[in-house]
């Protein structure tokens, strides 16, 4: 499938699909205690869009964005980084609930254009997304990832 012009819908299928994989994987215990994947989706916001931007590349022939911002809660030690993509302004996160209370998702998954949530981080950053060929950690999770997609 070569699509360039994905529809919202058709975005949500495709993270929702790679997010059940990860989480088929996750309770088949594929992924190693010292993985970050492991815990998806806490902590691992960071990998889930290496891995899913390139998946929607290799997949789709799609280039995403990789964003990064830092959320502030309201005391000094609710602050954390946050790592999502961004592809024809459309938002895909695919670990939404790690803010259940902040962010409207669907089965864990935020795609779309008009959350709160994200315009309120801050230090954002842009990044072209990471060739997860070159990182035997991230390529081991892709081939065992990709197993579990339908």
């Amino acid at each position: 499938m070569l699509k360039k012009n994905l529809r919202r819908e058709e975005i949500y299928e495709i993270a929702s699909s790679f997010r059940t994989a990860i989480i088929k994987a996750k309770q088949n215990r594929e992924f190693d205690k010292k993985d970050r994947m492991f815990n998806f989706p806490s902590g691992c916001c960071d990998d889930a869009c290496d891995l899913l931007a390139f998946y929607f590349y290799d997949k789709f022939k799609i280039n995403t964005k990789q964003v990064n911002g830092i959320y502030r809660g309201d005391n000094y030690y609710d602050t954390t980084n946050h790592v999502w993509l961004i592809v024809n302004d459309i938002i895909i996160d695919i670990t939404a609930d790690q803010f259940s209370t902040l962010i409207k998702h669907v089965n864990g998954i935020y795609v779309g254009t008009d959350s709160m949530f994200y315009k309120h981080l801050e230090d954002i950053k842009f990044q072209n997304n990471y060739n997860i060929k070159g990182n035997l950690r991230l390529w081991n999770d892709y081939q065992i990832i990709s197993k579990y997609i339908d």
